[in-house]
């Protein structure tokens, strides 16, 4: 049959044909629309003298009248060109002439099969490719940015804990905890011994060479000191349960798994690959000419097919790349012992591998990848508009995220349990109530046979959406049967009863601090008034005080606010907050109590204020009657009595050490410096003393600790000069020396207990009678 044998009985179908039954093969044919296509089509039966295209010759306009392959004509009607809408429509008619085999589709002609089509639209033209690489790329980055060993003594003392391992490693036994136990002693004793040697030596109670004879004989038994520590803290955690639990480094294992937030680059990936591929057809009204086409059904599976493809092989992609760079970079070994060796299992009762726990949580997360692919594809074609697929997919994980426990994100039927996925595998948890002392659980371990319901019913539910999303792209005559009405209600009221099912269960070169005293400045100083418990601005040239301000919400639902610490760094004064607040429900009952720690910058030159760090630091709450948790990675501050801070980071001190957070992506980490003394600063360096009674520096750019050679003290204070610093090599007397330790000038010929500097002056306490001496500078 030629053209225009096929535009005949398009002219009959189209005239016979009902007007309410058009739209239930494209939604394009409106009435209007009709007629114009049968005025196009009685056109082209009454002006072409010839066939425009017929089934077994090419259709497109070239030299000499000879058509190229792969063109569809464009006549030319009363002056003007055909639009791309009359183009498309004649196409949409010539497919459905086609299924009846009448004529051949004008889609998917030539060489390249659906499949291959479909993957370069969607990998090439679509960037889906290029989706896929940014997010793998991005994850990496992320990665290696944000990464810290799990235990950091394992990682600084590598060679010292490895020591130990080589005689540790394994499954617990009687002889190592013996030896161990022995080690413990005879390190405890060493260390005791170097202590009264040190005392010894600088009362001038014995030489140098005394000293320095005996002290090699304990350095060699403190030789693994500090390896030490991290073997000995993992045997009390092996001690717990000796059955399932071993020896090994666990920092590579503990940071592979340690991944219990939302993957959001990931997350990000899927969301768009998954929405691009039906919402890019429903932006401009390509679905209905697909779908009058007779391969339609297979369009449509390829499309979904390679999506749902795509999204696993990503997923397992970032579980490689998270395999090999905590091999590289801590070492993977000893696969084949139990998960609970790792601290986070600790409390699992499944029986199974590190290795193998590697493997379950990866296919977990690729089914939660893929299942989270099929709902956005399902909410695609559902409501066929971008904005609404994008919020309605990020709603679906976010909120749960967000508002909800694990202990019921965990039983929800959504993809979000299964890209978590480590809950499968941990153990019960739960806290001590503060008042009966009784525990309290937070969150309950899931069964085997928990985790193989929820799977089944996600794969069923993720099943259903894919033969949804296949049967609204076939078009009725490959289905045989008309659309249901009412459909769209019926999936979405299907879907919300899916998601209830589960819920029925730069740096400062002007500040000095010491932190045994007040600071102070030029202009101003800070007076802590020990009775009232309160700090005040003092303007020095005045003598006028003003109280630093607590919070503007005090007293409406605080209970108590307090400022904790203070620094000074001109013209800045940055103060830290305590508050402790209770969120009220509807019906008036306290149902939440939370502690905020904020540090406010306050310029002394115009007194406006800025807060510039703000953490809650309990770890349980509850919202709306919901209780829900978040990490302890903030307790700390609880127990915060002095900070620092400069461009790039903040130092809060507490008598465990000095921990240090980013500024900008606000990453922790504890310094090896002792707090039991002075923690001086000057914008760059901290100096303390060690635990060997020497002056030490600590440099916050590079990393690395010097102590000062001969420079042993009891006390010091940091001064525009220099390090102030009470010798105990010279009977107590005070000395002055340079920031980077070189040179030393003794100030005072009387023993002191304590040295201080408050902005002006030195202020030394004599030992003898306790008097004070002020040094003016």
């Amino acid at each position: 049959m030629g053209d225009r044998d096929a535009l005949a009985v398009g002219f009959d179908v189209l005239e016979k044909c009902p007007a309410p039954v058009c739209p239930q093969f494209c939604p394009l044919y409106s009435a209007d629309r009709q007629r114009s296509c049968l005025r196009l089509l009685q056109f082209l039966l009454d002006k072409s003298a010839e066939p425009l295209f017929s089934a077994d010759q090419p259709r497109s306009p070239g030299e000499n009248g000879v058509c190229k392959p792969g063109w569809f004509p464009r006549p030319n009607l009363a002056g003007r060109r055909l639009d791309f809408f009359d183009s498309g429509l004649c196409a949409c008619y010539r497919n459905l002439f086609s299924v009846s085999g009448k004529l051949p589709p004008l889609c998917w002609e030539g060489k390249m099969s659906v499949f291959s089509y479909e993957w370069k639209k969607l990998m090439v033209m679509q960037r889906g490719l290029l989706y896929i690489l940014a997010a793998l790329l991005v994850s990496t980055v992320w990665l290696a940015a944000t990464d810290r060993p799990q235990n950091s003594a394992m990682e600084e003392y590598r060679e010292e804990y490895e020591w130990y391992l080589e005689r540790l490693d394994g499954a617990y036994t009687e002889e190592k905890a013996a030896w161990l136990e022995q080690e413990a002693q005879a390190i405890t004793e060493a260390r005791n011994t170097r202590t009264r040697l040190q005392e010894s030596y600088y009362s001038n109670q014995i030489t140098a060479e005394q000293y320095e004879r005996q002290i090699a004989e304990i350095n060699t038994v403190l030789a693994h000191e500090h390896g030490f520590e991290a073997a000995y803290q993992q045997y009390l955690y092996i001690c717990e349960n000796t059955g399932n639990r071993c020896f090994l480094n666990t920092n590579g294992w503990a940071g592979l798994f340690s991944s219990q937030t939302l993957d959001f680059p990931l997350f990000l990936a899927v969301l768009i690959l998954a929405t691009t591929v039906f919402c890019s057809e429903y932006s401009c009204q390509m679905d209905a000419l697909l779908r009058t086409a007779p391969q339609s059904r297979k369009s449509a599976g390829c499309k979904v097919v390679m999506t749902l493809c795509a999204v696993f092989a990503l997923c397992g992609g970032v579980a490689l790349i998270r395999f090999a760079f905590f091999g590289i970079k801590y070492g993977l070994p000893n696969g084949e012992y139990p998960v609970q060796s790792i601290a986070s299992f600790g409390g699992s009762t499944k029986n199974i591998s590190l290795l193998a726990a590697f493997l379950i949580l990866t296919v977990l997360r690729c089914f939660g990848s893929v299942y989270l692919a099929a709902l956005l594809l399902f909410l695609s074609v559902l409501v066929k508009k971008y904005a609404l697929t994008v919020v309605s997919g990020v709603a679906s994980t976010l909120i749960p995220y967000i508002g909800l426990s694990r202990q019921i994100c965990y039983r929800l039927p959504l993809p979000l349990p299964f890209l978590l996925a480590t809950g499968f595998l941990e153990g019960a948890s739960s806290v001590e109530d503060s008042l009966t002392g009784e525990p309290i659980v937070i969150f309950s371990e899931r069964s085997p046979q928990e985790l193989l319901a929820l799977l089944g019913l996600s794969a069923v539910c993720c099943a259903l959406m894919i033969w949804w999303v296949l049967r609204q792209n076939t078009n009725c005559w490959q289905s045989e049967r008309k659309p249901v009405k009412g459909c769209r209600a019926a999936a979405l009221s299907l879907l919300l009863l899916i998601s209830l099912s589960g819920c029925s269960y730069g740096t400062s070169t002007n500040g000095i601090y010491n932190s045994s005293s007040q600071s102070a400045s030029e202009t101003y100083s800070v007076i802590f008034d020990d009775q009232t418990r309160t700090y005040s601005l003092e303007n020095r040239a005045t003598g006028a005080l003003t109280d630093l301000a607590l919070s503007p919400l005090f007293g409406a639902f605080s209970d108590g606010e307090s400022i904790k610490a203070v620094y000074m760094d001109a013209p800045y004064i940055y103060y830290m907050t305590s508050r402790t607040e209770q969120y009220v429900d509807r019906v008036g009952s306290y149902n939440s109590t939370v502690t905020q720690v904020s540090i406010v910058q306050l310029n002394t030159e115009t007194f406006e204020e800025q807060v510039v760090f703000e953490k809650i630091t309990d770890s349980g709450r509850s919202l709306l009657g919901i209780d829900y948790t978040v990490g302890d990675t903030w307790m700390f501050l609880q127990y915060c009595y002095g900070f620092f801070l400069n461009d790039d980071s903040l130092f809060f001190i507490t008598n465990d050490g000095i921990t240090e957070v980013g500024r900008t992506i606000q990453l922790t980490k504890m310094l090896d410096i002792p707090t039991r003394g002075n923690i001086a600063f000057d914008g760059r360096t901290i100096f303390y003393i060690n635990e060997n009674s020497l002056l030490t520096a600590y440099d916050t750019k590079t990393h690395k600790a010097r102590p000062f050679r001969n420079m042993v003290a009891s006390d010091f204070c940091l001064t525009d000069q220099g390090l102030y610093f009470i010798n105990r090599r010279d009977s107590d007397c005070v000395y002055l020396c340079g920031r980077d330790g070189i040179g030393s000038l003794k100030i005072s010929n009387e023993p002191a207990l304590s040295v201080e500097y408050d902005g002006k002056k030195i202020t030394m306490i004599l030992k003898s009678d306790m008097e004070k001496v002020f040094f003016e500078l």
